[in-house]
């Protein structure tokens, strides 16, 4: 497994994520403080936890949605 770094950047609320060589941001939506440059955590979460569900799920079972 890759090394997984969180690191607070310059911005109220923005996070920068390295998963290994990969990088992703972390923020939330203006309306909740924010500056919206990245996904909120609990869409990063849900985003995982989907994604993690459909790998496992076979080829052809239904496309899974959150709200």
């Amino acid at each position: 497994m890759r090394d997984v770094i969180v690191r607070s950047d310059e911005t109220k609320l923005g996070q920068e994520i390295a998963i290994g060589e990969l990088r992703l941001r972390a923020d939330h939506e203006a309306a909740d403080g924010g500056n919206d440059t990245g996904g909120a955590p609990h869409e990063l979460l849900l985003a995982a936890l989907g994604s993690c569900t459909s790998m496992t799920l076979p080829r052809s079972s239904v496309p899974l949605a959150y709200r």
